[in-house]
């Protein structure tokens, strides 16, 4: 009888043996040195000669192809050069035309698969050689705005863009990330977002359209989010006096926590909603979070002045980390309003002072990332209470950042 171990080792060898004539290591050479910049995978998705890999893999040469060239080393170690066809930044695909390779492809497979079932990952670990990894699917990624499958396995750095098949050797989705805090949970793009890819490519983008292109996918999926979000019903939460917006789409994932400082003459309790994926734009820039954060400031041992004076320290916009050149944004512009919030009433006419900033993507015009900090205060004898609000969006347009802005500050009620 053969073991179920034994048979899973057959199945994998069966699979490289048959799969690695192709699957290639693709690489980034920065012109000037003629060293590599970047490697990842890819594998053959026609027999005319077209690859499949991530955008990520390729995008020093999408965002500069001046300085640097891709080529691929198949696995005979033959290095040849290769162009690109097209991309898709959102779902972070990229497609490669190569002359003369052999007439041969991979079988890409959408049907339905069940959690828990075998999966093998090819790529190029760390530029170590061709490698398959054995891992178990897990279905899409919960709580996450980017279709992703779950892969219990092992990606390591240059296994990017690689294939991930399924028992059959058949193309079931496509390495992207592994998990920062665990080495055995990693991320797998779909295969049907490569099957869109694939069938809008009957001509190459041109190579003076890379930003604009990029642009339209950007553009597309921020106006499906937004009009999806908005259009839904919101769920409100109580926090502290009011009801405020809380985990009103799946892609939010929430939580709080209340600071007890010794020594503090004042009591905070925050509640935290955040998108946890973002689009890769490029080593140094990401777009496509949603965040927003309460936080209440009470106490009944500062004076008046001291109280404001914390106040103050607490009304800081969000620190954007979200791009770390000064060449991917311009600056901030702020503006400040004061306004009513909830209802006016007898009882609760009290005015919040708002502040929005926006900064515009420099090669992506159009684009913004978005910040809001909305405050009240009320001082009674009894002790003073604060409530800060932030709201922060990134990779959003000017329609979007209006209606997001004023969907949000509407839902802000009294809890009478």
């Amino acid at each position: 009888m053969i073991s179920f171990v034994a048979h899973a080792e057959d199945v994998a060898k069966v699979i490289f043996e048959k799969s690695a004539p192709m699957v290639y290591q693709i690489k980034i050479i920065d012109k000037a040195s003629g060293n590599k910049s970047t490697i990842g995978s890819g594998f053959q998705v026609s027999s005319t000669g077209m690859l499949a890999t991530n955008y990520h893999v390729v995008s020093d040469y999408i965002l500069d192809k001046e300085k640097f060239t891709i080529e691929i080393l198949d696995y005979q170690n033959n290095s040849i050069d290769a162009s690109l066809v097209n991309f898709d930044i959102v779902h972070d695909l990229a497609l490669l035309q190569v002359s003369g390779l052999e007439q041969q492809a991979f079988s890409l497979s959408s049907a339905a698969m069940s959690q828990g079932v075998r999966i093998y990952s090819m790529g190029n670990p760390n530029d170590l050689g061709m490698t398959i990894v054995e891992g178990t699917y897990n279905g899409l990624v919960e709580a996450s705005r980017y279709q992703k499958y779950l892969f219990s396995g092992s990606l390591n750095s240059g296994m990017s863009g690689g294939p991930v098949l399924n028992s059959a050797a058949e193309v079931i989705g496509i390495n992207v990330s592994k998990s920062v805090d665990g080495e055995q949970i990693s991320f797998l793009v779909p295969v049907n977002h490569l099957m869109d890819l694939i069938g809008q490519s009957e001509q190459a983008v041109n190579e003076d359209e890379y930003s604009s292109h990029a642009l339209a996918y950007l553009m597309a999926d921020q106006n499906g989010y937004y009009d999806m979000l908005l259009a839904s019903d919101w769920v409100s939460k109580k926090f502290q006096q009011f009801e405020l917006p809380d985990q009103f789409h799946s892609s939010l994932k929430c939580w709080g926590h209340t600071l007890d400082t010794e020594g503090a003459r004042y009591d905070e309790t925050h509640r935290h909603c955040k998108t946890e994926d973002e689009v890769f734009l490029d080593s140094d820039f990401y777009t496509g979070s949603l965040s927003f954060n309460y936080e209440s400031i009470s106490s009944d041992e500062l004076n008046t002045p001291q109280f404001y004076k914390l106040l103050e320290q607490s009304y800081v916009m969000s620190s954007f980390d979200n791009s770390e050149s000064k060449d991917d944004t311009s600056n901030f512009r702020c503006t400040t309003d004061f306004v009513v919030l909830g209802g006016e009433t007898e009882i609760h006419d009290e005015q919040w002072k708002v502040t929005t900033c926006i900064r515009e993507y420099i090669d992506y015009r159009g684009l913004y990332d978005a910040g809001l900090i909305a405050i009240y205060a009320d001082s009674e004898e009894d002790g003073h209470k604060a409530l800060v609000i932030t709201l922060d969006a990134t990779g959003i347009d000017k329609v979007n950042i209006k209606r997001l802005h004023e969907m949000f500050l509407g839902s802000v009620k009294w809890n009478q």
